[in-house]
């Protein structure tokens, strides 16, 4: 009954040896924190000192100056065609590729041209037929003119000879057979003087119709050469072909686009106009006065401003236009990095863009 008692004893002497053992170092702790915070140099409080703002200052003198903002534009043509034909015909070449720039009249595609040539040969042969038509008409009618005195002069004897036979018979001196012979005979000459009379007077009818034939065989030759001619797609200006819808061995139709091609002549940047500088841009008479520069030098003039805002844009857009020669070396889409300036203006202060606080705020410097 003794060991078990010796045995509960031994544990709980070993937990208060070890108590008093962190106590001890808890308690060296606390008095080297206390000595060396006791024996530390004391730290002088440091005087504040006011922040010192750097300010640079320019002479504001007024005079005349243009004003200018910087603005990004895009490359546009305001006259782009989509060429097709009225004839239906097989293509036989195309002459252009997608990124060419070619000049007015440059052929682009050539249609298959047999039945047209075919069909000019033909109108040429009608129209030589009319011509000798009316040629002969022409030849008849002159002749007429020139028988005239003739079927007079006919109808006169035929008329002197009947009188003279009527004398004769009523002397008795012929017989009743011949009167009535030369009676007949100057019938005969009277009909043939009409008849005369009436085809003299009818033929510049005839030859009028001859020659509205021969006016109307022109035409058709004329359409026909045209039709010839609308088998060879040529461009309409000159410019870059934007797009090439015709391959060799298709068969073109009326709905059909071949070629789309833009005029350089129309090339334009559209710019859109900060909302600060619309309502002057939109002075009249001040349009002409307002100029870009590219960042390659090149300068553009405004020609225009838009009716309306495009859909996406909050600003004004504005079309400015270049030079022919500048023109033909840029491609449409491209887009430029304008300095866009406006009429000079007097008495005004050019001040940084730094100085400007709020927008609304300048400061000046008085007795520094």
């Amino acid at each position: 009954m003794k060991s078990p008692t010796r045995l509960n004893f031994l544990p709980r002497k070993l937990k208060q040896k070890q108590l008093f053992v962190a106590l001890g170092i808890l308690a060296g702790a606390v008095l080297t924190s206390v000595s060396i915070f006791a024996t530390g140099p004391n730290a002088e409080p440091t005087a504040p000192v006011e922040k010192a703002w750097p300010v640079s200052v320019t002479p504001a003198e007024p005079q005349t100056l243009k004003p200018s903002f910087s603005a990004f534009g895009r490359l546009e043509s305001n006259r782009v065609a989509h060429l097709r034909s009225d004839l239906i015909a097989r293509i036989e070449h195309v002459a252009v590729q997608e990124g060419d720039w070619v000049k007015q009249g440059d052929l682009l595609v050539q249609l298959d041209d047999r039945e047209s040539k075919l069909l000019v040969l033909e109108r040429e042969a009608e129209l030589a037929q009319h011509k000798a038509s009316l040629a002969s008409m022409r030849n008849q009618f002159e002749l007429e003119q020139l028988n005239k005195e003739h079927f007079a002069s006919k109808l006169e004897v035929a008329n002197a000879k009947l009188a003279r036979h009527q004398d004769l018979m009523a002397e008795r001196l012929i017989a009743r057979g011949l009167l009535d012979e030369v009676k007949a005979q100057a019938n005969q000459a009277n009909i043939d003087y009409r008849a005369h009379q009436q085809q003299l007077a009818n033929l510049p009818n005839e030859i009028a119709a001859h020659e509205a034939r021969v006016a109307k065989a022109s035409a058709l030759l004329a359409k026909a050469n045209l039709d010839l001619e609308k088998t060879r797609i040529r461009a309409p200006f000159a410019g870059p072909i934007l797009a090439v819808l015709a391959a060799t061995g298709d068969h073109s139709n009326l709905s059909m686009p071949l070629i789309e091609m833009a005029d350089s002549q129309t090339f334009e940047v559209r710019v859109q106009i900060p909302e600060n500088y619309a309502a002057e841009i939109s002075t009249p008479g001040l349009q002409n006065n307002v100029l870009a520069t590219t960042e390659a030098g090149h300068r553009l003039i405004l020609t225009r401003l838009a009716a309306q805002v495009s859909k996406g844009q909050t600003g004004m857009g504005a079309f400015f236009s270049f030079r022919q020669a500048e023109a033909d070396n840029t491609l449409l889409g491209r887009v430029f990095n304008l300095t866009v300036e406006l009429p000079a203006q007097s008495n005004v202060i050019a001040v940084p863009v730094q100085s400007i606080y709020d927008n609304n705020r300048v400061y000046s410097v008085v007795d520094n």
